[in-house]
């Protein structure tokens, strides 16, 4: 009959096809807001090139702005050093739970950043190359336990620190370069960690359990040594850093 739904179960092929449909469908829910299809103009794509040279060779103005107004709180020697160490400290802000699966100092962390971005910068013309190496990138954070919506993230922490470093280099059309080009990564990326992911729930449920445990115990180390920091006690506990901080404060003001 003409209004009946058939019951025949679909050819393999089909389901295989409607697989990859439903991987494409979560992609586009999981993308960030940022995320744009359209293609880089040459004009944006000439504008993002620079602004990463300003920082690669040292030459980003406001870094060094920034590090005359305050050379205490930005000890580092050059914009590349900066970039990197504010990058690692804005990603565990908003993102704390990724801390955990960071080892290594943050300089060496942001040495691997930098190359990542000397290769996005460098095969933006090749787009079987570009493709191939990202979704290769994706394949190795599967294994380390990276979620496919941790991506988007990443990229708004790259734009946030671009802007830190370049301050007024980092215009509107630059901005919409990186958002480009990143958006690219995102496209090669974020399907590959949404198929492991189907692939292998339990596995990356415990990942993402042993993520929290652990950034759960470093919060608690944490407020137990700031807890330490701030009571001078006795033996008996009787004294705090703010009782002694007032004798202290008696004992040195002048008596009339």
């Amino acid at each position: 009959m003409g209004g009946s739904v058939s019951t025949t179960p679909l050819p393999l092929q089909d389901k295989k096809d409607g697989r990859n449909q439903s991987i494409e469908e979560l992609s586009s829910v999981l993308m960030p807001i940022y995320y744009v299809e359209e293609p880089i103009t040459t004009e944006e794509k000439e504008k993002a090139i620079r602004s990463w040279k300003l920082v690669a060779s040292g030459q980003a103005a406001e870094f060094y702005r920034l590090k005359k107004a305050d050379p205490v709180n930005i000890p580092c020697s050059s914009p590349m050093e900066f970039f990197g160490n504010r990058f690692i400290q804005r990603f565990f802000e908003v993102h704390p739970i990724a801390a955990p699966m960071f080892s290594k100092t943050s300089m060496k962390q942001g040495t691997l950043f930098f190359r990542m971005i000397a290769f996005t910068i460098a095969a933006l013309d090749n787009d079987a190359k570009f493709d191939s190496q990202f979704v290769t990138l994706a394949k190795s954070h599967n294994r380390m336990g990276i979620r496919a919506v941790e991506y988007g993230i990443f990229g708004e922490c790259l734009f946030w620190v671009l802007k830190l470093t370049l301050g007024p280099e980092y215009d509107a059309m630059t901005h919409m370069g990186w958002v480009k080009i990143f958006s690219r990564v995102l496209k090669a990326m974020v399907p590959v960690a949404i198929e492991y992911e189907i692939e292998n729930k339990e596995s990356m449920k415990s990942r993402v359990t042993s993520r929290f445990q652990a950034l759960t115990s470093t919060l608690d180390r944490q407020a137990s040594s700031k807890a330490n920091t701030l009571s001078a006690t006795s033996d008996d506990g009787s004294f705090s850093t703010l009782r002694l901080m007032e004798e202290q404060r008696s004992s040195t003001t002048p008596r009339s």
